[in-house]
């Protein structure tokens, strides 16, 4: 099963604001709205929620340490499916793919759901 990285919303980043101030990774946001389009999704991926700080734990494990950032989604090892090859890249023997508009086509493609609108 692929698994999705997603920042859980509600987050404080100090290195951009000093007030206490909630935020939330548009990107993350944007990939949130696809799975509100088609819940179908959250049944053949496993979506995992992280919280913003750095280490990521869950991601470090797979991809490595230099590749925390989210949203990402790592294909799973066992399934044959159709990557775009300038999409998908590599770390520690797994494939991912980190941009929410190539994760997005990646689901269209692999799970029959709607393309985003170019």
């Amino acid at each position: 099963m692929d698994k999705l990285f997603l920042l859980k919303p509600g987050f404080n980043d100090a290195a951009v604001d000093q007030e206490g101030r909630k935020y939330y990774c548009p990107s993350c946001a944007a990939i949130e709205g696809v799975l509100y389009y088609y819940p179908q999704l959250r049944e053949k991926l496993e979506v995992i929620y992280i919280d913003f700080p750095r280490p990521r734990k869950g991601i470090i494990e797979l991809l490595g340490e230099e590749r925390q950032g989210c949203p990402v989604l790592v294909i799973d090892e066992s399934r044959d499916a159709a990557i775009a090859a300038d999409s998908v890249k590599e770390a520690n023997g797994r494939k991912f793919i980190n941009t929410a508009t190539d994760i997005m086509n990646h689901l269209a493609t692999n799970y029959n759901v709607g393309y985003p609108h170019p």
